[in-house]
């Protein structure tokens, strides 16, 4: 049975860390990001010529897998990465030389040894590569838009697989999220960036895009995913009305049995009466009310009579 392709088997997931052991990325890295003394970097040139050779052995059948001119343009992006990193460190300016040319030695030692089994690695000579391509800072972007188009050759490649993978959706979002997120940078400056898409035969980088778009799921994952939000929806939309209705129905039955039991029972006269009593008691309550409301404004009146008279004295004392 062929196993389900995974986001993780994409090149640019595969191999991002191929590089890492060898060129002791850990120990570099921490001297660039706490700034530490020249005599650390030091100690990394020493551990990485001891580290290199050995890590080149351990991973020389993923190297050789077709994709060897990628991986030793990954490695030179990331070490050029470090040496311009380096070289903006204080006290590292006058000694960047010294350790450029120190690490190009033991790259160019090692490839040189394994190019004498198999002669492709000397596409991956320090002298094989031009450095304008690597090392003005940029070095990080060139590697995401490379490996972008390393993913998607693979994805045109096994285009099928994909579609019937069980991660077939994530694939797809990944690969949307990186072409936007490397299109913004492409769209900067393309011309920095039009050599990576020769080496996928592309001329634009919206060629990408069109390849992610032949990405069509067809595994049952996402058909049982899209019904299971079908019906959840069709649930929710039947609860409302179901609560709603059924206390209308309960009103309307005893609404019904009411009538039934006025017109034909015996009922219908005590209820008669009880609703007579209580009119005539309205009646007689709403009689009281009137006339204390009449005695109220018979009074009122009274007083305002006695205030107009007291106005028109005050307003005849004043004239005087």
């Amino acid at each position: 049975m062929e196993t389900s392709i995974s986001v993780n088997d994409l090149p640019s997931k595969k191999f991002n860390n191929i590089w890492d052991e060898g060129i002791c990325y850990s120990e570099v890295n921490n001297i660039i990001t706490r700034k530490k003394s020249p005599e650390e970097a030091y100690k990394w040139i020493v551990n990485f010529q001891k580290n290199f050779s050995n890590n080149l052995e351990k991973h020389k059948d993923k190297i050789n897998n077709n994709t060897r001119n990628k991986r030793c343009r990954d490695l030179y992006y990331i070490i050029y990465d470090i040496l311009y990193q380096l070289k903006r460190l204080e006290g590292y300016n006058s000694i960047y030389s010294g350790i450029k040319e120190n690490i190009k030695g033991f790259i160019n030692s090692a490839f040189m040894n394994y190019s004498l089994r198999d002669s492709g690695y000397m596409n991956c000579l320090p002298a094989s590569i031009n450095e304008a391509d690597y090392e003005y800072g940029n070095g990080k972007d060139k590697k995401y838009i490379d490996d972008l188009g390393e993913d998607i050759t693979y994805i045109e490649k096994n285009i099928d697989q994909i579609n019937s993978s069980h991660e077939c959706s994530k694939i797809k979002a990944y690969l949307e999220e990186e072409f936007y997120t490397r299109n913004r940078i492409y769209q900067l400056n393309n011309e920095i960036y039009e050599k990576i898409l020769g080496y996928y035969e592309k001329n634009n980088f919206d060629s990408f895009k069109d390849i992610i778009a032949k990405i069509e799921c067809t595994t049952s994952e996402d058909s049982q995913q899209k019904v299971h939000l079908d019906d959840s929806e069709t649930r929710l939309d039947f609860l409302p009305s179901h609560i709603i209705i059924l206390p209308i129905l309960f009103l309307l039955g005893f609404l019904l049995i009411f009538s039934f039991l006025c017109k034909l029972t015996p009922f219908r006269f005590g209820f008669n009466r009880k609703i007579w009593k209580k009119l005539i008691f309205s009646n007689n309550a709403d009689d009281e009310v009137s006339h204390k409301i009449l005695e109220h404004s018979s009074e009122y009146a009274q007083t305002n009579s006695y205030n107009d008279e007291y106005k028109v004295l005050y307003n005849s004392v004043a004239d005087t």
